[in-house]
């Protein structure tokens, strides 16, 4: 009896829902309307000068005078500094090396003699401590010799 009494219920429940869901009349969607404003003014946007002029990398080019009157360009990228202890990090940074019209990166390399050495997988720069320097590539060939700074 109680099983008839719960069926009854549940069976009036659904017929009471489907006809206030189904009384309701459908009504159309709303049409949605985008508004635009247009300005008519023109607003001159004044262009103020930049007080604060950031480089990322400070660099010093040095040109070298060589014999049979060739130009090397060698430009020093100067070593950031650091921010927490205010002294210079890396001393000994690569350069850029600029001989007729190719240019490549070449890092600093431990000299056997005094001097500086720099080189890349093509070129060997070397920089004596009497000034002169001496360009020569991967199979010992000298490109530049006696060159000097201007």
């Amino acid at each position: 009896m109680p099983f008839l009494i719960k069926k009854k219920i549940a069976v009036i429940c659904s017929i009471s829902m489907l006809a206030v869901v189904g009384c309701k009349p459908l009504e159309a969607p709303v049409e949605q309307v985008q508004r635009v404003q247009f300005v008519n003014k023109l607003v001159p946007t004044a262009i103020k000068p930049t007080e604060k002029i950031s480089v990322v990398k400070s660099q010093t080019a040095t040109e070298f005078l060589c014999k049979d009157d060739v130009v090397i360009k060698v430009q020093r990228y100067q070593p950031k500094k650091d921010t927490k202890s205010k002294r210079r990090t890396n001393a000994n940074q690569a350069i850029a090396l600029t001989y007729g019209n190719a240019k490549h990166t070449l890092s600093p390399v431990v000299a056997k003699v005094g001097g500086k050495k720099y080189s890349n997988i093509r070129w060997t720069w070397f920089e004596g401590l009497d000034g002169i320097a001496v360009l020569s590539d991967n199979s010992g060939n000298i490109l530049a010799s006696d060159c000097k700074a201007k």
